[in-house]
């Protein structure tokens, strides 16, 4: 995938969360009935996290992955939840921040000491490709039961820990740089398809989860839901999308600022959680312009907070994976 689409996919994951966490965590208490615009922005940033489990894909997939490379993946994992833990047990205004939940830390753990068998698979494509339509097809299928039988013990799994979820964005992420399959990504034709397709494949996400996932996550009293294998067909589209993307004009402005915004991916994720709580303190939300305000200025503050925090080459092992 070139450096400007892995830019733009970047950049819209931490959109994305800041906005589908801040909206999910308003005083409204989850209720986003009273305006078009706060369902709309909800729906639209649930890509949040697959999309951020397809992209540490892509970028790992670019890495020499020995074992060198594996054990310092999952040391940096730990260090980086060590690190927020103690200063939420220790600073009390402190809120943890979403990528920092134990169920995040394990996901990746998982993914990576299973690294030497990924990299097998990254050999033998065909093998590959069956493993992630296997996995599609089983966390959909167990998706699907969970909901139509919600109270039967083994479908009862909380969505977050449903491992097998994250490591087929995960592996996504990964196939989608197979030498093969990332030619023909590279192609303008699929990039064009994929945008075209992009409104319908939202219309189709919009009607199952209104009458679907939204229903139950309301007669659930809001429980907490991750979004999971329904939204898969999206969130690749999305990539296909974001691989044609090509400026014409100011070209370098562009380039730079989507640069500076992406590196920021991570941290974003982790902090936004923290600038959210700071910026909420300070700013009662009493109206719809409130909170929208909330929205951009906690990712402005997120992302300006992140790259002051990577500028220091120590600081930035707490924010970096």
């Amino acid at each position: 995938m070139n450096a400007t689409g892995l830019n733009v996919i970047k950049t819209l994951g931490c959109m994305a969360a800041v906005t589908f966490f801040t909206l999910y965590n308003t005083w409204d208490r989850y209720d986003y009935d009273y305006h078009w615009i706060l369902a709309f922005l909800t729906f639209i940033s649930t890509i949040a996290t697959p999309l951020f489990f397809v992209v540490a894909g892509i970028m790992d997939s670019h890495a020499e992955q020995d074992l060198r490379w594996q054990l310092s993946k999952i040391r940096n994992v730990v260090i980086v939840f060590l690190f927020w833990m103690t200063i939420y047990y220790f600073w009390e205004p402190y809120q943890r921040g979403y990528l920092i939940q134990p169920w995040f830390v394990f996901s990746f753990i998982v993914i990576y000491s299973f690294n030497p068998l990924l990299t097998w698979l990254s050999l033998h494509r065909l093998t590959f490709c069956a493993l992630v339509g296997g996995l599609l097809l089983f966390s959909y299928g167990y998706d699907l039961l969970s909901v139509l039988y919600p109270e039967v013990r083994v479908f009862s799994l909380a969505p977050q820990y449903r491992i097998w979820t994250w490591l087929l964005f995960y592996l996504t992420g990964q196939l989608l740089c197979e030498p093969v399959i990332a030619d023909w990504l590279n192609r303008r034709r699929v990039a064009f398809i994929a945008t075209c397709a992009l409104p319908f494949i939202y219309l189709f996400t919009w009607l199952y989860e209104q009458h679907f996932f939204f229903a139950l996550f309301k007669a659930d009293r809001n429980a907490f839901l991750l979004t999971g294998s329904q939204i898969y067909l999206l969130v690749v589209a999305l990539v296909l999308a974001a691989s044609g993307v090509r400026f014409r004009r100011h070209v370098a402005l562009k380039e730079t600022l989507l640069a500076t915004v992406s590196k920021t991916m991570t941290g974003v994720y982790i902090m936004h959680y923290s600038v959210f709580h700071i910026v909420t303190t300070l700013i009662p939300i009493t109206s719809l312009a409130t909170k929208l305000t909330l929205i951009v200025l906690t990712f402005v503050l997120s992302v300006l907070l992140a790259r002051l925090i990577l500028a220091n080459g120590l600081l930035k092992k707490v924010i970096t994976l």
